[in-house]
C-alpha cells in the first residue's frame, strides 16, 4: 500500500520529481526503439471520433509486466467476461497506483468520472467532483477510501505527494484541502477517486494468462488528458468507454475494440453507470443509501411485539395480500427496470416457494429454473408388475443447502394426490403445494395415482435473512422494497399448470424453457395489480444511448444467467 504523508512532511517516497527520473511507467524495460515502434503504430488506427493524439503521445502493449505506473485494461476476449457481475471492470482503464509482488497491487479506475460532489469540512462552499475509483473502500463504505490524482509541480505539494508516474502524483484528500486551504492549490487541480482495486499476490498474473485484461504502458499526457476530458462534463453513463477505445487502438487492438462495440456487457456496464455513477439529483442512483421505509419495524421490534398483536398484524397483512407464510408462493418484481439486473440475474421473473420463515431466515425454493441433470426412477406398475425408468427435471432451486435436511424436496399440487394424503402440505392450507418424497412418488405412479409429470424435484434453496435494520426482513423486506411480490393462493394451480411444461434445460430448449417459465411467472400475477398497473418512468425505457429497451436487457441477463451457470455455455448469452 503507498504511504500517506502530510503537507510539511517529506520522506524517501515522495522526493521531488527530475526529468531524469525513470517514472514513465515500464518505459525503463523496453529499447527506446521499441517505444517509438509503439508509438507509431499506435497512433494510425484511431477511431475519427477519438481524442486527437499530440506526437509526443505513446502507448504499447506491455505483455505481462505489472508495474507501478502501468494501466490495465479490461478484456474483451475472455470466455466469460464482466457484464453478469462487476460490470465495472468491463472496458476499465485502470491506473497501478501501488504494486508489490510480494504482498499487494493496489489500482483505480480512471474512466468512471460521477457527478457526485464531496462537501469540504475545511473550506467552506468548496465541493470536490468525485470518481469511482473501484469497489474497496469506496462511497458506500463507512471509511472510504480516497486520494487525489494531479500534475503539480509546486515543491511543498510535490513533498505532501507520491509520485506514480511522471507528471502524475497522488496525495490523500486531507491534503489536497489543505493545500487549497493555503492558496498553492485549486480544487479543479485534483481529481478525486473513491475505492480502489485491489489484487492478492499472483492474482493479477492469473487474470491476465486468463485473458481478464491487457497490460498498457503509456505516457503521462495521454492519460491527463483523457482525464480533463473526461472531467469537463462528460456524462457519467458513458462510463468512460471512449477512453477504452482510445488506449486500445493506441496499443494496436483497435480492431478488437471494433469488433466488441454495443455489446450485452457495454449495456450492462451502462446501466451500472446510471445506478452508480449518476446522481439521484440527476436520476440516477449514485449516493443512495439503504433506507428503511417509514413504519417499517426490525425483526428484532417484531419478536418483542405481543403474540397476539403480531398475530393481529399477520393477518391484517395477509387481507392486503403482503403477509407470507410457509406455502406462500412469491413472484419477482415486475418493473421494466428488474431490481436483479446488475446481480442475481436468476431472480428476474422467478417464482419461489416459501418452505420456511422463522426469527432468523427466510428459506424458499425457485420452481422455474430447470437444470441439465435429471433424476431416474424406476417405477414398478402395481397391476402389470412392469418396471420402466421415468427422467424427472432437476429443478434449480437456489444456490444453498440447508444443514440436516434432505438433499433434494419432492413437491406435488395435484387435488388427487392432496386426497391421498400423499405428503403433506405446506403451511396452513391444504389445497397448496404439498412436500412429499421420493418414495411417495413412486409409489402414486406405480398405483396410476397421478403421471411423473405431476411431480417436482427440486435442489437447492434461497436464503434471506433477517437483522436489526428493517429492510432485513426476510422475504417481508423484499416484498416491502418491491422486489417481489405475493402470488394470491387462488393463482397457486395455474402457476403449477404452466411450470409442468418446463423439460429438461438443454441448449436447444433455452429460450423455450425460458419462455415457459416466464408464462409460470405471469400467471402469479395478481388480476387486480395487473388492472391496476400505472406507467412509470422506466416503462418503454431504452438503455442510454441505445436502441435496446431496458425490459428486453434484463430478459437477456436472465438468458446469459442461465446459459453461463446452467449450461456452462457462456457463449449462448449473445
Amino acid at each position: 500500500m503507498g504511504e500517506k504523508p502530510q503537507v510539511g512532511q517529506t520522506s524517501s517516497a515522495t522526493a521531488t520529481i527530475s526529468d531524469t527520473d525513470d517514472l514513465d511507467g515500464i518505459g525503463s524495460i523496453f529499447a527506446d526503439q521499441a517505444l517509438e515502434s509503439s508509438a507509431s503504430s499506435g497512433s494510425t488506427s484511431l477511431h475519427d471520433r477519438m481524442t486527437p493524439l499530440d506526437p509526443s503521445q505513446w502507448a504499447y502493449d506491455s505483455g505481462k509486466v505489472i508495474e507501478k505506473g502501468a494501466v490495465i485494461l479490461g478484456g474483451v476476449e475472455q470466455a466469460f467476461g464482466f457484464g453478469l457481475r462487476q460490470q465495472y471492470f468491463h472496458k476499465a482503464a485502470i491506473l497501478i497506483v501501488d504494486h508489490d509482488e510480494k504482498t499487494f497491487t493496489r489500482a483505480i479506475i480512471l474512466n468512471r468520472p460521477t457527478d457526485v460532489m464531496l462537501d469540504d469540512d475545511i473550506n467552506p462552499g468548496v465541493k470536490w467532483r468525485v470518481w469511482y475509483g473501484g469497489d474497496v473502500e469506496g462511497l458506500e463504505s463507512r471509511k472510504p477510501s480516497i486520494i487525489c490524482l494531479h500534475s503539480l509541480k509546486e515543491f511543498r505539494i510535490v513533498d505532501a505527494s507520491v509520485p506514480i508516474m511522471k507528471d502524475i502524483q497522488w496525495t490523500t484528500f486531507e491534503n489536497a484541502q489543505k493545500l487549497v486551504k493555503v492558496g498553492v492549490a485549486k480544487p479543479t487541480d485534483f481529481w478525486v477517486f473513491a475505492g480502489y482495486a485491489g489484487w492478492a499476490p499472483g492474482q493479477l498474473m492469473g487474470e491476465l494468462e486468463r485473458k481478464s485484461w491487457y497490460m498498457v504502458a503509456t505516457d503521462s499526457q495521454t492519460l491527463l488528458k483523457e482525464l480533463a476530458r473526461l472531467g469537463a462534463g462528460s456524462d457519467p453513463r458513458d462510463a468512460g468507454l471512449e477512453t477504452w477505445d482510445l488506449l486500445m487502438n493506441m496499443i494496436g487492438r483497435g480492431e478488437t475494440a471494433r469488433r466488441n462495440t454495443d455489446t450485452f456487457d457495454d449495456l450492462m456496464l451502462k446501466e451500472w453507470a446510471l445506478k452508480h455513477l449518476l446522481s439521484t439529483e440527476a436520476g440516477g442512483g449514485a449516493g443512495e443509501k439503504l433506507k428503511v421505509p417509514e413504519g417499517t419495524p426490525s425483526t428484532q421490534e417484531l419478536l418483542r411485539t405481543n403474540p397476539i398483536d403480531r398475530l393481529v398484524s399477520r393477518v391484517a397483512a395477509a387481507s392486503r395480500g403482503e403477509d407470507v407464510t410457509e406455502g406462500s408462493l412469491v413472484r419477482a418484481s415486475s418493473a421494466d427496470r428488474s431490481p436483479f439486473l446488475l446481480d442475481n440475474q436468476v431472480f428476474h421473473k422467478s417464482v419461489v416457494l416459501i418452505i420456511m420463515d422463522d426469527e432468523s431466515f427466510s428459506v424458499g425454493v425457485m420452481l422455474n429454473r430447470p437444470a441439465t441433470k435429471g433424476i431416474n426412477i424406476q417405477i414398478t406398475e402395481k397391476d402389470s408388475g412392469k418396471s420402466r425408468i421415468i427422467e424427472l427435471p432437476l429443478r434449480f432451486g437456489g444456490q444453498y443447502s440447508v444443514k440436516g435436511s434432505e438433499p433434494l424436496l419432492w413437491l406435488h399440487c395435484n387435488s388427487v394426490l392432496r386426497a391421498a394424503k400423499v405428503g403433506s402440505p405446506l403451511g396452513p392450507q391444504e389445497s397448496g403445494i404439498w412436500k412429499c418424497t421420493a418414495e411417495d412418488m413412486v409409489n402414486a405412479v406405480g398405483k396410476g395415482l397421478a403421471s411423473p409429470e405431476e411431480f417436482m424435484v427440486i435442489s437447492g434453496v434461497c436464503i434471506w435473512t433477517k437483522g436489526e435494520g428493517g429492510i432485513a426482513r426476510g422475504i417481508q423486506g423484499e416484498i416491502k422494497s418491491g422486489r417481489y411480490e405475493v402470488v394470491p393462493s387462488s393463482r397457486t394451480e395455474l402457476v403449477w399448470q404452466a411450470l409442468k411444461m418446463q423439460q429438461l434445460l438443454t441448449t436447444e430448449n433455452l429460450n423455450q424453457t425460458l419462455l415457459a417459465g416466464e408464462e409460470g411467472w405471469k400467471a402469479g400475477a395478481a388480476t387486480s395489480s395487473v388492472r391496476d398497473k400505472k406507467p412509470t418512468e422506466t416503462e418503454g425505457a431504452l438503455v442510454f444511448k441505445s436502441d435496446v429497451k431496458v425490459a428486453t436487457l434484463c430478459d437477456d441477463a436472465l438468458r446469459s444467467w442461465v446459459a453461463t451457470f446452467l449450461l456452462g455455455k457462456p457463449s449462448l448469452d449473445s
